[in-house]
């Protein structure tokens, strides 16, 4: 991949893991504490299956900060990678790639308010523990501001740096945006950087979005074969272009469907930390259904 392919994915897929924090802006009222969600997605690829269930708790509110707790408490992975997508010598089956990977994820996150010059600014900071393998296999964080240069009722836009802690990417800090624009009640677009999409709401329960994300899958394996370290991250990074359907099925009660094709950019093997990436594997471009609900109170 090229330096310029690079430069202009990076800030998409770097907002993956502040997506739910930057949708929190047109929610900053809402006062709900927690939300339980329960994710299941296959798609016709070497990760065929794919369930897991996020937990997140809001700790501390005040006008300008809020602190929440978040967690991937169980998260599964069916692995079936075949060996003509790996390299040369090497086979998935004897790597002891090819199983059931499970691995919970917890963290921290805090966003705060304020303004500069004139501006609102958000500044948000995250810490996240990844364990598997029986194990903690690698603490990592990052830390965002973003400064809204237009605020309307119509038209949202900002911008700013984000930089990476602990991360297995060679650029780890590059500028990050956030737009939104609303034509009307019913029709309005969002670039979230690592999600964008033209929304229609019918109705006050129903939500469509026609557009594309970013998604990341990763899991943590103990390889069986010399000249790899003593434990390994598989990390996918992947474009969706889909179609979503979200349902407000009761109070606080929200169902989802979503489907598309899964385009691959990235799908390496790392050591647990570091940016040496010891191989790649291949990727052919296959659909994907995703199912979820979500639930707070």
């Amino acid at each position: 991949m090229s330096i310029k392919k690079v430069l202009f994915i990076l800030p998409l897929f770097a907002y993956i893991p502040v997506r739910a924090q930057m949708m929190g802006l047109e929610n900053n009222g809402n006062k709900t504490k927690t939300s339980i969600g329960i994710e299941y997605e296959c798609s016709g690829g070497a990760i065929s299956d794919n369930a897991k269930v996020h937990i997140s708790h809001e700790l501390f509110r005040s006008q300008q900060m809020k602190l929440t707790a978040n967690a991937n408490y169980f998260d599964i992975l069916q692995c079936d990678f075949v060996d003509k997508d790996m390299p040369v010598g090497i086979s998935a089956e004897q790597l002891g790639m090819n199983k059931s990977h499970q691995y919970g994820q917890f963290g921290l996150s805090g966003l705060y308010h304020h303004q500069l010059f004139g501006k609102p600014l958000m500044v948000l900071g995250m810490v996240n523990a990844d364990c598997s393998i029986g194990r903690l296999q690698r603490v990592s964080g990052l830390a965002m501001g973003i400064i809204m240069l237009k605020t309307t009722k119509e038209t949202q836009f900002g911008i700013g740096p984000l930089v990476l802690i602990n991360s297995t990417t060679k650029i780890p800090a590059f500028p990050v945006f956030f737009y939104r624009h609303r034509y009307s009640d019913k029709l309005s677009i969002d670039l979230y950087g690592a999600m964008f999409g033209l929304n229609y709401k019918p109705t006050v329960s129903d939500h469509f979005t026609i557009g594309g994300d970013i998604n990341t899958k990763a899991f943590y394996f103990k390889p069986k074969t010399e000249g790899l370290p003593k434990y390994c991250r598989y990390h996918n990074t992947s474009f969706r272009p889909s179609i979503k359907y979200r349902r407000k099925i009761a109070d606080r009660l929200y169902g989802e469907m979503q489907g598309g094709i899964v385009i691959k950019m990235s799908n390496r093997v790392n050591g647990v930390t570091g940016t040496k990436e010891y191989f790649t594997i291949g990727q052919k471009v296959q659909p994907f259904a995703h199912v979820g609900m979500n639930y707070s109170f």
